[in-house]
């Protein structure tokens, strides 16, 4: 039998971090992720790709999300395509029109729950080549907040190796949200972040009592005494230098304080 092909799935979604969570947590999951942020071009990427699926925001730039509905139905692409939206808005009257338009669900944003939208997907694309979400009970998960691409890239190949699922945030915004959402067994930190840098990340987490005893290991090139000092105090269980590690080291120290082989 030949081999199965992949799902695809469009994401049109203009806010950053929701469109970067989607889109790691999906691939990850093993779809085909194509994105867009705003309605005119998410059009062209459903033209071009023939996706399985389609995420739709609502409030797009360019074109609104019902904007981009209209014209799949003008153009016969709707109802034969599947359509789930994940909106600010969730006023009765928006429902009803996006449902007359094809649509499949509609969930909205303030009370959006990943796992919640995975197996509504799931649902709609059928088993296909998706697994079980493994990495919710059979999986050790390890968030990676770093804003190096470079070395995620790295760490995440070295993760992967070990049969160790990699979750990435360049940013605090996205780390919050996956560590809310997901179920995260330790966390590699860096401390020069985008925004806040990450001992107050780390201080927040640790105030929290749902979070607080996830252990987190600070990677930075600050290396003196009292910056380590201070990451200590802040909570996290190691201070590793990044001029002074390796990738393999770094993941080798995680892996021991996970109690896993590397």
């Amino acid at each position: 039998m030949p081999p199965e092909t992949k799902k695809t799935i469009v994401v049109i979604e203009d806010e950053q971090i929701m469109l970067n969570l989607l889109t790691a947590r999906l691939e990850q999951l093993g779809y085909d992720v194509k994105i867009a942020t705003n309605g005119m071009d998410g059009l062209d990427v459903i033209r071009e790709s023939h996706p399985d699926l389609v995420l739709l925001d609502m409030m797009l730039p360019k074109l609104s999300g019902f904007g981009v509905l209209e014209k799949l139905s003008d153009e016969k692409i709707l109802p034969g395509l599947s359509v789930i939206i994940i909106s600010n808005s969730g006023q009765p009257v928006e429902i009803e029109h996006a449902v007359k338009l094809g649509v499949r669900d509609y969930l909205i944003k303030v009370n959006f729950d990943l796992n919640e939208l995975l197996e509504k997907i799931k649902l709609v694309l059928g088993s296909g080549n998706v697994p079980a979400p493994i990495s919710l009970e059979n999986t050790v998960n390890v968030l990676i907040v770093e804003d190096d691409p470079f070395l995620i890239e790295l760490l995440e190949k070295k993760f992967t190796k070990s049969h160790v699922h990699v979750f990435r945030a360049m940013d605090p915004e996205t780390a919050r949200l996956i560590i809310e959402r997901e179920r995260v067994d330790a966390v590699l930190l860096d401390i020069m972040l985008p925004g806040i840098d990450g001992i107050t990340l780390l201080k927040e987490w640790k105030s929290s009592p749902k979070l607080k005893s996830i252990p987190v290991v600070i990677t930075s090139n600050l290396g003196q005494t009292e910056e380590v000092k201070r990451g200590l105090a802040a909570g996290a269980v190691d201070y590793l230098v990044k001029s002074n590690s390796t990738p393999g080291e770094i993941v080798s120290r995680v892996m021991k304080l996970l109690n896993l082989k590397s």
